[in-house]
């Protein structure tokens, strides 16, 4: 199971600047292992709970999205480090630096583990132990509320579903480290279990949902290579995983992909060693895009439930 290793606090001066951190382009250095942590409790790998009548069942096969009509320009994925925000503009390959994490009154915030994006743009991420909005202007985040979960549980996968995947309206939902997926209310941080990854598979990093599509990153737990999944729900929020195929390409099998993004017909992982891969969603496969994003590693990413989906 992976876990997200609380870095050192760096300090900063005045009011963060945003800058422009590269363009990517196709690179073929290979890159070494990442850190294995993510977090701060050290929990056991269970394979996440023992199935039952909420477990995922699981099946493989492919099939088309529809075309969204969004458009193409003025849709920024967001995703961070433990304590930096970043944009990631696939119109223009670029990311930028927006800023710390920063409470209200000026301190550092808490470590932030994943974040999601609402319809509206409206950026969420979640600590360890809470959930919080932010200001995309700023990097400054206001805890909405603590999470009521289980004693070592942490949201490590977050997304707002966008409407139709689960009830008429946007939903955000959020799985966490022992493969417990749950609907989180996004105005106190509540919580409502909707069911759990199926025997032998783990969430091995984030979900990411568009309409017509919902996906995630899993691992099976006799395997390194992460693996890109589609996953519905029904009415009652209990659901089917579909493998679509493990994350590879180029010679390298790419693992702890933490933070998801989408854009026209790919999904956008970024890792825990700072690279930025383009994946196919409909084989997922794997296109390291570049290691030069201003980290070295990502724990989250998101986008708007509106992203643009291009046949």
């Amino acid at each position: 199971m992976l876990f997200k290793a609380s870095p050192m606090l760096l300090s900063t001066g005045a009011a963060p600047m945003r800058r422009t951190l590269f363009a990517p382009a196709l690179l073929t250095t290979l890159i070494a292992p990442a850190c294995t942590t993510r977090g701060t409790m050290d929990l056991p790998d269970t394979g996440g709970l023992d199935g039952g009548p909420d477990a995922a069942s699981i099946r493989f096969d492919t099939g088309p999205l529809p075309d969204s009509g969004a458009p193409l320009e003025d849709t920024l994925i967001y995703a961070h480090s433990p304590n930096t925000l970043y944009s990631f503009s696939a119109m223009t390959n670029t990311v930028t630096e927006i800023g710390r994490f920063m409470d209200m009154d000026g301190t550092f915030a808490d470590d932030m583990v994943d974040l999601a994006v609402d319809a509206a743009g409206n950026v969420v991420t979640s600590s360890r132990d809470a959930l919080y909005s932010v200001n995309v202007e700023t990097g400054v985040v206001t805890q909405i509320g603590a999470f009521d979960v289980a004693m070592g549980e942490q949201f490590y996968a977050l997304t707002f579903l966008a409407p139709g995947e689960l009830g008429a309206n946007e939903t955000l939902i959020g799985a966490t480290n022992m493969g417990v997926y749950y609907e989180i209310d996004p105005t106190d941080a509540s919580v409502r279990r909707l069911g759990s990854y199926p025997d032998g598979w783990l969430s091995s990093g984030d979900l990411v949902s568009v309409e017509g599509a919902t996906y995630a990153t899993i691992r099976h737990m006799d395997d390194t290579v992460d693996t890109l999944a589609q996953i519905t729900f029904d009415a009652a929020g209990h659901s089917t995983i579909r493998v679509i195929g493990p994350i590879r390409g180029g010679g390298m099998d790419f693992t702890q992909i933490f933070g998801l993004g989408y854009w026209g017909r790919s999904v956008y992982g970024f890792s825990n060693s700072g690279q930025l891969i383009e994946i196919d969603r409909t084989t997922g496969a794997g296109h390291l895009a570049t290691t030069m994003t201003g980290t070295d590693r990502f724990w989250g990413a998101g986008v708007t439930t509106r992203a643009p989906v291009l046949l």
